[in-house]
Parts: C-alpha cells; structure tokens; sequence
C-alpha cells in the first residue's frame, strides 16, 4: 500500500466519508487507515452485526520481530474458529516504541456480533496466550456492537481505531520489520471500485 500522511478530521475510503482521530492534528497514516476501516466493511458485508475489541499488548523486552503477534493470531484464531464455528476472522495490529525500551502493540479484532456480543471470552484467551508467549501485560480498550446499516455506530467504531494509525510511536524497528499487520483472508477481498457492503 502507498503510504501517505493525513491531519484532517475526516477521510475518504470508496467514496465514503470517515470521521477520524486526527485531534490536536495527530498525523494518521492511510496504508494503516485503510485496512482498519476494509475489515470492518467487509465483516459487515458478510454479517449483519460485527463485535470489534479493542487491546493493547505490552512486552518487557525489545523484540526485532513481530513473530509474536504471528503466534498470537494463530492460536487465538484456532480457539475462535472451534468454540464458534466462524471463519471469517478481522485483525489488524500496529507495532509502537515511545519511551518504554521494548515496543508494544495496539490491536483491533473483528468477529461475528451474530455469536459474539460480549468480548469476555475473547479477552480471557487473549491475556492467557499473550501470558504464554512472555508478554508482560494487557489493556482492553473498549468494545463496539455495530448493526450493518447502522451509521452512527460504524462511524464511532471507525473513529476509535482509527487511533491505531498514528504516526507517532511508529519506525522503531529493524527495516525489514513492519509496523502493522492484518488479517489478509478479509482484506484481500475489497474491490478497488466499490465499498465492501455496496459489493455484496
């Protein structure tokens, strides 16, 4: 994706309008904006309601990989798919490094509000495998039940992850590491004519 840096309140993704967190002028990266926002369009052309969590994850020490994350998803993903028989599974993930000497990440997970209304259970496995893996501590930053069609709440959901793509915190890394990733099985569908939900 090309990235490009952006201080205004709103953006533009397939001719819809997105009120993003730019306040006090925060520059948002685009390449990190559009799949926060593809993932939850296209989760919403599959389902009629889509639960999106909010987390963040912190580490003790300074890893020159993301291969932890890797993992994570791997075997958060195998836990969602067994208990609640889905498929389709958003994720996207931003890696930061402000004063703390090992980076953290800011995540936002997308899954069938149809079966999942409440992230208990998600939030469970995530600090026990985030535990496993050495991680040091976990933030749950808040969660959205959104209804396809339901404006309002999209634009809310949009909105407070679209904090995830800041550019502060960002470029701390070897250059061959990124500093996001997502869940690809969702993005790769989005059609470069039309919204996700307009397409269905």
């Amino acid at each position: 994706m090309t990235r490009s840096v952006i201080k205004n309140e709103y953006y533009i993704r397939f001719g819809e309008i997105y009120r993003v967190n730019s306040n006090n002028r925060k520059n948002l990266r685009t390449d990190i904006l559009k799949p926060l926002i593809d993932s939850l369009e296209l989760m919403l052309a599959k389902y009629c309601r889509v639960h999106i969590l909010r987390f963040d994850l912190h580490l003790t020490e300074f890893t020159s990989d993301n291969r932890i994350m890797s993992t994570l998803q791997r075997r958060l993903f195998k836990r969602i798919r067994t208990k609640y028989k889905v498929q389709n599974i958003g994720f996207v993930w931003v890696r930061e490094k402000e004063k703390a000497k090992a980076q953290h990440y800011h995540c936002a997970i997308y899954l069938n509000g149809n079966k999942i209304r409440h992230p208990g259970l998600i939030q469970h496995w995530i600090k026990e495998i985030w535990s496993q893996l050495e991680g040091s501590s976990n933030h749950w930053a808040g969660y959205h039940n959104i209804n396809r069609g339901d404006m309002e709440a999209i634009q809310n959901a949009i909105y407070h992850i679209s904090y995830l793509a800041k550019t502060r915190g960002k470029g701390y890394r070897p250059t061959q590491t990124k500093d996001y990733g997502w869940a690809r099985n969702i993005c790769a569908a989005v059609s470069t004519e039309t919204t996700p939900r307009k397409s269905k």
